[in-house]
């Protein structure tokens, strides 16, 4: 995959890239998704040291699943989807490449797999980014 991302956190989101096959069109499970992603992000915006472009982007990717979901946006192509999809299992997951109860360390690991999503889909989370503003803007 890529030198910026540890073997292990490689390992962990290559796993949870099988598992995002198995939901990405399973519209319950992929909503369950959303849920956890949200709960964790609420509880994470409690923690001052989280940075809060990790939360934004984290908002952004969840926004875009969602609409993907609703049917309201089919714009992403279907390998950055399943990819996306991982990131949010790599984020959920108690338990990946370091564990989120080891102070910072489990944080800054799911920051380094979701900024390398980012840069991965960059051209396509902004394609959204310019959908969403253009049907969502006031």
């Amino acid at each position: 995959m890529n030198k910026d991302v540890s073997e292990k956190a490689q390992r962990t989101l290559h796993r949870m890239r099988g598992k995002a096959k198995a939901i990405v069109n399973d519209h319950d499970e992929l909503k369950k998704l959303l849920e956890k992603t949200q709960k964790k992000l609420e509880n994470a915006q409690k923690d001052d040291s989280l940075m809060e472009k990790l939360v934004e982007y984290l908002k952004l990717i969840s926004r875009m699943l969602g609409n993907y979901l609703s049917g309201k946006y089919n714009e992403t192509p279907w390998q950055t989807i399943i990819m996306l999809i991982a990131g949010l299992l790599y984020f959920v997951a108690p338990l990946d490449a370091i564990p989120d109860f080891i102070p910072i360390g489990g944080w800054l690991d799911d920051a380094t797999v979701l900024v390398w999503l980012g840069n991965c889909f960059k051209e396509d989370i902004a394609n959204y980014k310019v959908w969403e503003k253009a049907n969502f803007s006031n």
